[in-house]
């Protein structure tokens, strides 16, 4: 708003600078110039401000992973450096032992985080795979299955590495989501332990 009022008094004095006895040309040609510039900025700000264009799919991840750590403008220049990834159903995304070089998003469908073959939990849409190998640069201990087909994007460290260095604050925004993802599946696992230890005590 303030940029806005000044264009407009910039613009009333143009008429005063004109009508002098002695046209004050090189008033109004400074004039001319700061209303280009504070123009230029009206625009860009307000450029900013209109929310972008999200496809349903878009506004999911959006709602459900991004919403309280970046902008959907952000959220959406970290979605085009990924990869799009289709998994069928019986398929290891992630094998124990590997030392994971991307960082993956699950997009739809549901992925077994197994250990030993065993089954400990169930991430669905919104999770992300094999972060903490991703974080450490360590194997992992467990394999990641698809349950049923699967969609999810990937993002290679290179790539997320270059990203992070053009825009901090999406680095910032990616390690909140990786935090906050972990912390949901450490309260998950403990709920699902707690029922499993009810189980065999019924039984």
């Amino acid at each position: 708003w303030l940029r806005i009022l000044a264009i407009a008094a910039m613009v009333l004095l143009l008429p005063f600078y004109a009508n002098q006895p002695e046209p004050m040309i090189s008033c109004m040609v400074w004039q001319a110039v700061f209303i280009a510039i504070n123009l230029y900025w009206v625009i860009v700000i307000i450029r900013e401000r209109i929310p972008p264009t999200m496809s349903v799919d878009e506004q999911m991840l959006y709602d459900t992973v991004f919403k309280d750590c970046c902008s959907a403008k952000d959220m959406l220049k970290l979605l085009a450096k990924g990869q799009w990834i289709d998994a069928e159903s019986g398929e290891k995304i992630i094998q124990t032992n590997q030392r994971v070089e991307h960082l993956m998003l699950v997009q739809n469908g549901s992925i077994a985080f197994q250990v030993h073959e065993n089954e400990t939990i169930k991430l669905h849409p919104g999770c992300l795979l094999g972060a903490v190998s991703f974080l450490t640069e360590e194997a992992t201990v467990a394999d990641y299955v698809a349950v049923e087909p699967v969609r999810y994007l990937s993002w290679h460290r290179d790539t997320l590495t270059q990203l992070f260095k053009a825009k901090p604050e999406l680095k910032s925004a990616v390690y909140e989501v990786i935090g906050l993802d972990l912390v949901d599946k450490l309260i998950f696992s403990h709920k699902h332990l707690d029922m499993d230890n009810i189980t065999s005590h019924a039984n």
